[in-house]
């Protein structure tokens, strides 16, 4: 959603240089000693924690971690249940030069999951590593990642949902207090129903800072999503809807303009109702985005 890194600022020595008292031979008196020529200073480097920041979407490989911690509160009748899983994601892709519209392709190197008192396990049945390609982010759309409509229900399809967490197109020149907005529409499954997804997001700038040798601006995220979907299970027909929003703060590098660090929460409100009975369900995820 450019510049190189700016210049570490130099720090100017001062050179003392001694000068001998004994001459081979004085210079007359009358003659007078030539004007000393004035020092030039080097002018301090711009800070780079200075606004505005010039956010450069450069070609390049990456990767990315992606954990996920979520919490299932199920309801059906006056039963209650709760249920806790844990999701761990790698992924490198890279941003390819040349085209019209910037162009990611990547790999889902490593997916495991497991439930609160189980350690992460592959699933079965995904064979990794997992490619895709995607439309990076631009304007007002969201990354567009490229899947077969046949394969929407796919093992390999629900692997690749948590990456449009990772892709931002920000405006080209940011200052505290710029926002701008994105939306998407698209289709994920659960249980083999095919649902249709309405997610809209809201940026704010809110400063800079050091990590290491790079510079990254620090942005507000919030979040609003709608899932709309029918379908069989059971021999039965079953409609679902759903409500969920989120915030986080992204940590985006100025240089290449991908997340390095994010932190955030969401909750989703979903309701199942069949014929003969419904199910009300509330998950809360806490997602955490980290980089080398």
């Amino acid at each position: 959603m450019r510049p190189t890194h700016a210049p570490t600022r130099r720090l100017v020595g001062v050179l003392v240089v001694a000068l001998s008292s004994a001459l081979a031979c004085a210079a007359p008196a009358s003659t007078p000693a030539p004007a000393p020529t004035p020092v030039q200073r080097a002018p301090d480097a711009r800070d780079p924690l200075e606004a505005p920041w010039s956010i450069a979407h450069q070609a390049g490989s990456f990767t990315n971690t992606l954990r996920l911690s979520s919490e299932l509160v199920s309801r059906v009748d006056s039963v209650e249940r709760t249920d806790s899983s844990h999701t761990l994601v790698v992924v490198s892709w890279s941003r390819l030069a040349g085209a019209e519209a910037p162009r990611v392709s990547g790999l889902v190197t490593a997916y495991a999951a497991g439930g609160a008192a189980e350690a992460l396990a592959p699933i079965p049945g995904l064979l990794l590593p997992v490619p895709f390609s995607a439309a990076d982010a631009q304007g007002a759309g969201q990354a567009r990642l490229d899947a077969a409509a046949s394969a929407a229900c796919s093992p390999a399809a629900a692997v690749l949902q948590p990456l449009r967490e990772l892709f931002v197109s920000a405006p080209p020149r940011l200052t505290p207090g710029t926002s701008w907005s994105d939306s998407a529409s698209y289709a994920i499954c659960r249980d083999s129903i095919p649902l249709a997804v309405r997610s809209s997001r809201t940026f704010r700038v809110v400063g800079a800072e050091r990590r290491g040798e790079l510079v990254v601006v620090l942005v507000d995220r919030t979040s609003q999503v709608t899932v709309r979907g029918e379908g069989t299970q059971f021999g039965e027909p079953l409609a679902i809807t759903a409500e969920g929003s989120g915030s986080m703060r992204l940590a985006m590098s100025r240089d290449s303009g991908t997340i390095v660090e994010a932190r955030g929460d969401t909750e989703l409100r979903m309701t199942m109702r069949g014929r003969r009975r419904s199910q009300d369900l509330r998950q809360r995820t806490r997602i955490e985005i980290s980089s080398p």
